[in-house]
Formats: structure tokens, C-alpha cells, sequence
């Protein structure tokens, strides 16, 4: 072969690669339908088989066959994953079409111009009415719709009613008083602790939120521009009340209501130490419901609303659908979230913790949890990730470090407005009067 031709081969195979490089763009959704077909990016967390996927996957299955011209590509991740993903995609310009995810994204996504404006289609929806009024509206954003709930996890008051029984109580605590008094009682006559808590991971925050609204708190409030701020150092009977929720975390634990292990339990610790009996009560959602089976004390639980202190109130997780606002086919996305709240999957996933009204599912889990979305308290609609985490710090400071709970009130207020200046999202008022 002479040299020219040679030359002239390997012009062709880099001209050849060349093309090839220039149709593969590696931002591209995989597409897994056959030609013609829509193809919807559907990413979840499902457990690997739980309900929530053997339902999910049911449900998918009867929704792509009654839209043939539709395949949906499903993809399991970790939450952790999940929300890695989820913000590496849209940098890259490449969300999925649909995600679920957890509450505490919202703002961040949000605050990327991220989601889709459900409005119009909820506005058109035949049965919007079923869903809660308050899980809508911390979902609404300027008055638009941002996301869709997938599941709720309210929390209630688990008990252990052998454990009560044995210490003489007839029933669970209804304040945070009844609790801490029931502490040395239950210690002394079960050698068990009364309540369980967690020091730290994502739920620390959560109970914590739950906590000081039921003392009338909210950690950050929204200025009627779309800015907010934290308001306890400049309003002396909010610090108290503030302060009154730290000295709780406080009480609890040197009138030996918890275990001092307790400051360090992530949720797992929380959730085993309980089904295992090893301490009398726990605000947890309806998700223990197969733990507890497992453990076979089922027959000993008790449910009720949360110990309240001036108010009622309870945190309410919500668990989003998001459809992102890239998507190239919000309509086919909007059709299988509406199938996503069919009987099937609401009833075969969400029993009881269902974002429909008329989803209620029966016996003690149905009862136990029946009424508490009213009374839940959400985070405001910011940037969560400093903030819990400055949260998590706080339960810490009392626990751990035993620093006056008035002190880190003071401290968790000026770090939760730091964080807002941070993300610009900290009110004007409070800008200037620094």
C-alpha cells in the first residue's frame, strides 16, 4: 500500500470518528422507546421491595399501556444519590423529566429556576380538591405551584403500652409537662427510658421544627416580598419562647427522660432502639409500620398526637413529585403524576400517609395519624442546607456541650439570618437594620 493511500485511510477514520463525536452529546437523555415514542425520565428512591416500588411499578406498567406511545424509564437511586443527581443534571442542562425527592430540596430548586409551573394544569385538574389545602400552599411559591406532594410523613406519639402499664401510667403524655414528669416514674419502675430522641442526621431539624412550633415559633418569616427573616433577637418574647424549647432538649435530659445515647442517634438508631423496646415512646411516622411488625410488638403500640406545649402541632414532611421545566414533554409528565395518585398506587404505597384526603387506610395506624396533617408545621420556603445543619448544632450545644439554652437561641437566630444574606434571600428590613 502506498504511503498516499494510507494517508488518505487515515483521513477518512478520523473524518468518521469526527461525526461520530459530534451526534453523541453526552448531556442526551438515553432514549429506550421504540421509534416514535415518548420516552419520560422517571427518577425515585424507591426501596428495593417495598411497596412503594412494587406498587410504583404496577402502576407504570397499566399507565404505559394505556399510553403506547409512551415508555418510562425508571431509575432507582439512594436519596443521597438522588439529590446529587438531581443538581449535577441541571447543571449539565439534562434533568429528568420527573423526580420525587424530599421537601428540603424545594427552595434550592426552586431557587434554580428548576421546576415547572404546575398552576395550569393543577387549575384543570378534576380532582385537586382531594389533596390538603396547607401541603398546596407550602408547595406554592408567588402563586405558582412548583410541585406536586408524593407521600406525607406526619409524625405522631408511638408508645409502648406494656411499658406504661408496667410503670402504673394510664396513658401517654399530652405536654411537654406530662412527659418530663413520666420520665423518673417510668426509669424507676421499668429501668427503661421514657422517650426517644434524635441528636442528629436529617431528623434532629425535623423534631426541632416540630418542637418550636408547638411554641407558637417559626424559624424564619416571609416578609410579603419573597425574603425572610429570622425574628427571636428582635422580639424579646420570641427568644423566650425560643429559649423555653432549648431548655426542654435540656430537661429531658438531666431529669433522665432520655438516654444520653440519644444525643448522638441518627434515625436509624431512634427507629431500632423503639420497635426494640428498649425505651417507651417516640414521635415517628407511619413508616415504622414494618418495623414495628417485624419486631412483633405490634400488639403493644399505642398511637396519639404529639405532647403539645402552647399549641398543637406536629412536623409535616413532604415528599414532592418534581417535574423539571426542561422537560420536553410536560404534558405525558403531568399524565403519569395524575396516575402516580390513582386509587392503586395510594392506596397500595401511601395507606396512611396518602397527600389525598379520602386515602385513610383503617385500624390503629389510619386513627393514630388521622387529623395531624392540620396541625403540621413545614420549613419556610429557603435554602435548608446551613439552616438544618446550624439546627442539628444547636440541639448539640444544649445536649453535648451544655450551653445555655437562652445563648443558643440567640446564636441559632443570627446564624439562620446569616444563611438567608448568604443565598440573598434575607428581608431588606433586615438588611438595613444591621
Amino acid at each position: 500500500m502506498t504511503l498516499m493511500k494510507k494517508c488518505l485511510q487515515f483521513l477518512m477514520c478520523i473524518v468518521i470518528i469526527a461525526s461520530l463525536l459530534v451526534g453523541c452529546n453526552v448531556n442526551e437523555k438515553p432514549v429506550s422507546g421504540s421509534e416514535g415514542q415518548i420516552v419520560l425520565d422517571f427518577w425515585t428512591a424507591w426501596g428495593p421491595g417495598s411497596k412503594e416500588e412494587e406498587t410504583g411499578l404496577k402502576v407504570i406498567e397499566a399507565f404505559e399501556k394505556e399510553h403506547p406511545n409512551i415508555k418510562v424509564n425508571v431509575q432507582v437511586m439512594t436519596f443521597d444519590m438522588l439529590y446529587d443527581n438531581i443538581i449535577t443534571s441541571i447543571n449539565a442542562g439534562n434533568a429528568p423529566d420527573i423526580s420525587w425527592g424530599l421537601g428540603e430540596w424545594f427552595s434550592d430548586l426552586n431557587h434554580a429556576d428548576a421546576l415547572l409551573d404546575l398552576t395550569p394544569y393543577y387549575e384543570e385538574w378534576e380532582d385537586k380538591e382531594l389533596i390538603y389545602d396547607n401541603v398546596i400552599e407550602a408547595l406554592t411559591v408567588n402563586g405558582k405551584l412548583k410541585a406536586l406532594p408524593n407521600y406525607l410523613g406526619n409524625r405522631a406519639l408511638l408508645y409502648n403500652k406494656d411499658i406504661l402499664t408496667e410503670a402504673g401510667l394510664d396513658g401517654p403524655p399530652e405536654t411537654w409537662e406530662d412527659l418530663i414528669s413520666m420520665g423518673p416514674i417510668i426509669k424507676e419502675k421499668t429501668g427503661k427510658y421514657a422517650f426517644g430522641i434524635s441528636g442528629t442526621g436529617v431528623r434532629a431539624p425535623q423534631e426541632l421544627i416540630m418542637y418550636l412550633a408547638q411554641n407558637d415559633l417559626q424559624l424564619a418569616v416571609e416578609d410579603g416580598s419573597g425574603k425572610f427573616k429570622n425574628t427571636w433577637n428582635e422580639n424579646p418574647d420570641e427568644l423566650k419562647r425560643a429559649t423555653e424549647v432549648f431548655q426542654f432538649y435540656k430537661t429531658l435530659l438531666q431529669d433522665g427522660v432520655i438516654d444520653p445515647n440519644g444525643r448522638s442517634w441518627g434515625h436509624q438508631e431512634e427507629d431500632t432502639n423503639f420497635s426494640l423496646g428498649q425505651y417507651a415512646m417516640v414521635v415517628n411516622g407511619a413508616w415504622m409500620e414494618d418495623t414495628i411488625e417485624e419486631s412483633g410488638v405490634v400488639d403493644n403500640l399505642g398511637i396519639s398526637p404529639p405532647p403539645k406545649n402552647t399549641s398543637k402541632a406536629t412536623y409535616l414532611e413532604i415528599s414532592p413529585y418534581y417535574i423539571f421545566k426542561d422537560s420536553d414533554h410536560p404534558e405525558e409528565a403531568w399524565k403519569l403524576i395524575k396516575a402516580m395518585f390513582g386509587d392503586e398506587y395510594q392506596e397500595g404505597a401511601n395507606l396512611y400517609k396518602s397527600p389525598r384526603k379520602d386515602i385513610k387506610g383503617e385500624g390503629l395506624w389510619a386513627e393514630g395519624f388521622d387529623g395531624l396533617t392540620e396541625i403540621g408545621a413545614v420549613f419556610p420556603q429557603v435554602s435548608l442546607g446551613k439552616v438544618t445543619n446550624d439546627m442539628t448544632d444547636a440541639v448539640g450545644r444544649v445536649l453535648l456541650l451544655e450551653e445555655d439554652p437562652e445563648k443558643t437561641a440567640s446564636w441559632l437566630g443570627e446564624e439562620i439570618n446569616k444563611s438567608l444574606e448568604a443565598n440573598g434571600q434575607l428581608s431588606e428590613d433586615a438588611v438595613r437594620s444591621k
